[in-house]
Order: structure tokens, then C-alpha cells, then sequence
């Protein structure tokens, strides 16, 4: 199917840079998707400087294939849109995914009570958030967590400790040597307590600026709290090489919602939705990301999801 692309401007705390996509049937208004980012500095089309990850651009193409029109925006202080990306809390990028809400319930051409969010990674924490202001109804979630953000950094450093312990040669004697282990636990408590004993939205740390009312935001939001409330049908997807959530709690999210929820576990796939079949290591798995996104999004994960759409429109 035939579809055209606008820029936009969503109003809100800050002006926000996006793509309104609209296929080219005869409806009058078209079931729309809301694409919501992970962290880090992406564009609307989840593309940072070094990781051109494209996924919302290949999945909003392959979405309005199938007749729905997609909205997806630049993150504040990211590519076109106004703001400042560091000084961005997590609940400021809660409204700002409201306001993109807002902004696509009154086009006239979107029917707005057929709205779906889509979150992958940390937009899977904004968008139960989002749909507590707004209700919607439906929601697609990737590589998705069912725990606080702390919770999951945290596993996410005993992976890489364990990759230091393990790593043979001479550069695990090295790492050994120099105590990398420990060194990289003092740096993190040291950062953390920086984090925790100021107000400020950003701060300097080892000469590097840190998003500290973000991380601090974190640590107040629980978002099994806001699944529990989520009661539209709930799609989730997860890769069982993901490293940076666990990939079971996909299944935990189903159990949480209590809306109708499917899960998927794809084999081989990977937090950027990728295949890979570098061995199953925390460094491992990130030091191949740059070749992953030569390939495009992983086929069968579109597929799942074509399915889903199917059935739920």
C-alpha cells in the first residue's frame, strides 16, 4: 500500500521535530501507531551518532503497508526538536510522548480510538505511563523490562564483571592485574553517590555531562506499578541474546497486564533487534551491535508483528 510522509511539529513543553505517515487507501481516518524511543540520543527514527539502529523507520514502512498511519518524533534536544537531551527527565519524557498522543488524537485524518504505542526498550517503561494519562488500545512492547531501571543496570554490571573474570589471555591477566573489576564498582558508586547528593538536572562527571535527573527519576518509577493497570491487548517481544533486559520478564509482563497479552521469545535476537550468533556475552553481544545494523530488522520479529496488527485491526 501507497503512503505519503509529513513533518510535524508536535507543541508541547518543547516544540518536537516528527514524521506523521498516512497510507494512500480510501478511509477517512487510519488506526494510528506511536512509536516511543529507548534511551540514549536517538532521532524518531531510533538513530544515535555511530548506531544507525533505523528500526521505527523499517517498522513504520511496514505498518502503513498494512493501512495504519504511525507517528514518530525526534527526542528532545535529539535532531530537529527543541530542548535540552540531558537536562530530560524520565518523566519529562513521559509528556512528551503525551503530547505526541495529544497531537495525534486530533489529526483529522487518525481515528482516535484506535490508537497503539509502541515502546522498545526504555519507551516500553514511558508507554504504560503514558496510556495511566491517556488510555489507548493496544500496545506493543520490545525488548521490554518488568523492573525498575536500578534493578536491571545493576544486572547488567555483574554480566560485565563476569565477562572481566572469565576473559582468558593476556588481557584477562591485565584486567586482573589491574583490579578492572573493582575500579569499575568504585567509579559506579562514585557516580551514583554524585547522582543521588544533588538536585541539578545534569552534572560532569569524569569530564563527561550525566543526565542526572533521569537517573534519579528512574529510581523513583516501578513500572510493574503502571502494567498492573494496563488493560487494552498487549503484544510483547523479546530476544533471547537481549543483554540488556532479561529476556524472560517478557513473559512477566504478560502476567502483570490484564489486558489480552502475547508473548514472543525470538532465538538469537538481540536488544536491537537483530540476530546474532556471536556467543551469549555482555560485551560480546554489544561489540557486534555495529555489525548487526548493517542488516535490517530481524525478519521474523516483523512478521509476528504483521500478524498481530492483522488480527487486532
Amino acid at each position: 500500500m501507497a503512503f505519503k510522509e509529513q513533518e510535524v511539529t508536535i507543541a508541547g513543553t518543547y516544540n518536537l521535530a516528527g514524521t506523521l505517515t498516512i497510507p494512500q487507501s480510501r478511509e477517512e481516518k487510519y488506526p494510528l501507531i506511536l512509536f516511543v524511543h529507548g534511551s540514549g540520543e536517538v532521532d524518531r527514527n531510533e538513530n544515535a551518532k555511530g548506531m544507525p539502529i533505523n528500526a521505527f523507520k523499517e517498522l513504520s514502512d511496514l505498518a502503513a503497508e498494512q493501512g495504519f498511519a504511525t507517528l514518530r518524533y525526534d527526542k528532545r534536544g535529539i535532531g530537529q526538536s527543541e530542548g535540552d537531551y540531558f537536562a530530560a527527565g524520565f518523566f519529562d519524557l513521559v509528556d512528551d510522548a503525551v503530547y505526541a498522543l495529544q497531537f495525534a488524537k486530533q489529526h483529522p485524518e487518525i481515528d482516535d480510538e484506535r490508537i497503539i504505542l509502541l515502546g522498545h526498550s526504555e519507551g516500553c517503561l514511558v508507554i504504560p505511563a503514558v496510556h495511566q494519562k491517556i488510555p489507548v488500545q493496544g500496545m506493543i512492547l520490545l525488548s521490554g523490562s518488568a523492573e525498575p531501571l536500578s534493578v536491571t543496570t545493576e544486572w547488567q554490571r555483574r554480566q560485565l564483571i563476569e565477562d572481566m573474570h572469565n576473559t582468558t589471555g593476556f588481557t584477562g591477566w591485565l584486567l586482573r592485574f589491574l583490579k578492572a573489576d573493582q575500579k569499575f564498582l568504585k567509579m559506579n558508586d562514585e557516580l551514583t553517590t554524585k547522582i543521588t547528593s544533588t538536585d541539578k538536572d545534569v552534572i560532569r562527571f569524569k569530564g563527561k555531562k550525566i543526565n542526572a535527573k533521569w537517573n534519579r527519576e528512574h529510581g523513583q518509577f516501578d513500572v510493574r506499578e503502571y502494567l498492573s493497570e494496563i488493560d487494552c491487548p498487549v503484544l510483547a517481544i523479546t530476544g533471547t541474546k537481549d543483554v540488556q533486559v532479561k529476556p524472560e520478564q517478557v513473559k512477566d509482563i504478560c502476567h502483570l497486564v490484564q489486558g489480552q497479552c502475547e508473548y514472543h521469545l525470538i532465538e538469537n535476537m538481540t536488544h536491537i533487534l537483530r540476530k546474532t550468533d556471536v556467543d551469549h556475552r555482555f560485551q560480546a553481544i554489544l561489540k557486534d551491535y555495529k555489525k548487526q545494523v548493517q542488516r535490517p530488522v530481524d525478519h521474523e520479529l516483523k512478521q509476528i508483528i504483521t500478524r498481530w496488527l492483522d488480527g487486532w485491526n
